[in-house]
Formats: structure tokens, sequence, C-alpha cells
């Protein structure tokens, strides 16, 4: 992200302070530290509480969480070569830098980081795809991670290859040559524009996957809307392209936004990559102990008696099961299938097929009943308090 060489010969041309006195001063370095560590910080948040989620109900992590937690940790070392830089002196006109060949080193740095960063958190969220996908979205994911990391890996590469000596990249006073700055500014917003609509492909196509689940249209649209914050990103990636002429401007607090934005985008994507994940943080929150659209367990306190099965449900002492409407109905315990045995194990399924209805076995004592994320099926599951 730093500037490029046609504007660092310019940049690097001396001026005393008289030639100097009656032009601006301004230095946004400040706003720019608060403005990327509030958003470095937001996405180590929703990674935190992302990780928290599936450790607490025993899933594991999988590569779509090793790759964010990377993704993470480059998004970290950006945002602190950014401090770098403001240290010695990005946020400043660009007459007001004095050390020119060490902050374009650490620019150059903190460009290859943040494409690195963008590339990896997208990667992320489409390998969680993967696990869902078949067929011919099985493949387009495929092909927006190839694609997307191609593409901005070149991006970083270039940053390095396009000075012969490299040396030169960052001290124009080395005898060699650069590409034209023009060159580097239209495929990085190639690349951008191209990342920026993979994230939008990306976001929609959950949409073509959710519609089939059997869901209520409550959760339903909880879903979507979790799968689809990548659509954020998409727009951030989008708006940033604008802002790469930026580069080229002899100014360098002309590249102030596209660092924020650029910030941002990497941020949006981990938040986008963590949101559907945080479900079991909601339902504990809310103390939501029910699968919801078939069946809700309430602990009673009353003393012990046969379990029976009325219009509301199936008592029993250990509790009561609430069978959805319409398919309640009035039957005799006999109906069911060893209805009366408890659930001892923290796995067991609790829906049973029954003629019109859905209906669990009686709870042991000690446990409760929670909601279980699956594929495409909701399951219920209790776990030992």
């Amino acid at each position: 992200m730093a500037p490029t060489v046609d504007a660092r010969t310019v940049l690097l041309d001396p001026r005393d302070s008289s030639s100097t006195a009656s032009l601006p001063h301004d230095n946004l370095g400040a706003n720019l530290n608060i403005a990327t560590w509030t958003l470095t910080g937001a996405a180590l948040i929703f990674l935190a509480l992302r990780l928290y989620c599936k450790l607490s109900i025993r899933r594991g992590l999988w590569w779509d969480d090793y790759v964010l937690i990377a993704a993470s940790a480059v998004l970290v070392a950006q945002t602190a070569m950014l401090s770098v830089c403001v240290h010695h002196g990005f946020g400043k006109h660009s007459w007001d830098i004095t050390d020119w060949p060490t902050y374009l080193f650490v620019s150059n740095i903190t460009g290859v980081l943040s494409i690195t960063a963008a590339a990896w958190s997208k990667t992320s969220f489409a390998i969680t795809l993967l696990r869902f996908t078949e067929g011919w979205k099985h493949r387009f994911v495929w092909f927006c991670i190839v694609t997307v990391n191609l593409f901005l890996g070149l991006s970083a590469i270039f940053t390095y290859v396009q000075c012969t000596p490299i040396k030169r990249l960052w001290d124009s006073t080395v005898p060699g040559h650069c590409w034209s700055s023009h060159v580097i500014i239209s495929y990085n917003s190639f690349s951008s524009s191209w990342s920026g609509a993979m994230d939008l492909c990306l976001a929609i196509l959950p949409w073509t996957i959710i519609r089939r689940l059997s869901l209520n249209r409550k959760e339903r649209i909880g879903v979507l809307i979790a799968m689809s914050m990548g659509v954020f990103a998409g727009l951030t990636s989008i708006a940033k392209t604008a802002t790469l002429d930026g580069i080229s401007n002899p100014d360098t607090i002309a590249t102030i936004s596209l660092m924020i934005l650029a910030t941002a985008e990497i941020s949006l994507s981990i938040i986008a990559a963590s949101i559907p994940s945080l479900r079991v943080l909601v339902r504990n929150t809310m103390k939501v102990y029910s699968v919801p659209h078939f069946y809700r367990y309430h602990r009673t306190d009353t003393p012990p008696h046969s379990s029976q099965l009325t219009r509301s449900g199936l008592s029993s002492d250990r509790g009561h099961l609430a069978i959805p409407s319409p398919a309640r109905k009035e039957s005799n315990f006999s109906d069911f299938t060893d209805l009366s045995s408890p659930l001892s194990s923290p796995d067991s399924a609790l829906k049973r097929n029954w003629p019109g209805t859905m209906t669990a076995s009686v709870l042991d004592s000690g446990f409760e009943l929670q909601h279980r994320e699956t594929t495409a099926y909701e399951m219920a599951a209790v776990h030992k308090r």
C-alpha cells in the first residue's frame, strides 16, 4: 500500500522549511491507530466468541477455524506494522516525513500482510461452506477459494517484484528500474474487485442451501442473515477499490482511507465468518433449552408420579415435554415405545417417531435439554449440568 515508484521520486526531493511553511501540517496518525485497532479488536472478540461456542459444546475445531485464526494473527501483525508506519510518519503529509526509506520499507510489509489477511479470512468462510455444499455449488466454492488466493497472492508478489533490484522499492537512490505505477494500480483494482465479487457470491450461496432445510420462518431468516454477513465485507472491498488511486498520489496522507477500508474489509470478513457459530451463545444467554418448532422441556418440582400424556404434552416427575399443535392428541401411555426409560448419556437422541407427531424420552435427573446444531436436521441432546 506504499506510494509507487514515480511518486517516491518526487516525495524524496528535499524541501527546506521556508518552502513548506505555507503548506498544511495535519497529522491523522492517532485517528488511524484508533480506527484500525478498534476494527482489529472487534474481529478478535468475535473470533474468541466463535471458538468459545465451538469448544463449549465439544464440537472441536476444523480447518476453517485454523485458517481464520491464522488470518486474525496476520491482521494483528498488519495493524501493528501500521502503527510502526504511523511512528515513522504515516498520517502526515509527505513534506513532514523525514525517514523515507524506513517508512517505505515498513509500508510495503504492511501492504503484503493486509493482502494475506484478506485472502485467508475469505478462505475460512469458503471452507465452512464446503461442508454444506455438493455438486456444482461445491465446485463453485473451490473456484472462489482458488481464484481469490491466486489473484490476491499475485498482488502480494507484485509488491516486491516490481522493482529491480528489490531495494529500490524503498530507496529510490539505488540504481535500477521499476514497473509503471499504472500497472500496479490497475492489477490491484482488478484483484480487489474480484475479491469483493466473490464475497458477495459466497454470501448469497447459503440462501440456496438453507431454503431447503426444515426450519421455521424465524429460524430460517436468522440463519440466512447470519450466513450472509459477508455482503458487508464484499461491499467494503469494492469501496476500497475506489481509493486505490491514492497510491499514486504524491501526498501519502491520501492513502489513509485506503488502509482503514483494508482493515475494515478483513475485520468484517472475520466477523462474518464467526457470527453463524454464535447461535449457541445466544441460546444459552436467553436460557432457551429447546428445539424450536418441535418441543420444549420444562423442569418441575412436583412430587414423583406416573408419566402421562395430555393435550399439553408429556408430564412426568422429571419435567414436561410440550408437544406442538396441531400434532397433539390424546393417547394411552402404552402407545409410546420405551417412553419411560431415562436418558443417561449426554448424546442420547431425544426424537422418536410416532404417528402424527414427535415426542421424546423422559429426561433423567441432572440433565437438561439443549438444542444441538447439525446439518439439515434439527436434533436435541441432553447435557449434564
